[in-house]
């Protein structure tokens, strides 16, 4: 099952089970801030979000999983992410 659109209130909503989390105070405009620990580090990640039912393009959840090591590569089966 490779990546595929997702709403953005869905997307949260798995990223949150990963320890990543939504900083509205930190986006500008129409931008929001996806701040999570990866290998021991803190990382921050802009995404373009206009309202929590917007769908967010196949190539927008990729992005997010590689930032956040959230890939087959580093354990996290698509099965698992998606469930």
């Amino acid at each position: 099952m490779p990546d595929r659109p997702l709403k953005y209130r869905k997307l949260l909503k798995t990223l949150r089970r990963y320890g990543i989390n939504e900083v509205k105070a930190r986006g500008k405009g129409s931008h929001r801030m996806l701040v999570g620990v990866v290998d021991g580090g803190l990382v921050k990640h802009p995404i373009k979000c206009h309202n929590d039912g917007e769908e967010k393009p196949k190539a927008v959840v990729a992005s997010i999983r590689r930032v956040f090591k959230l890939t087959a590569d580093n354990g996290v089966t698509d099965r698992d992410f998606y469930q």
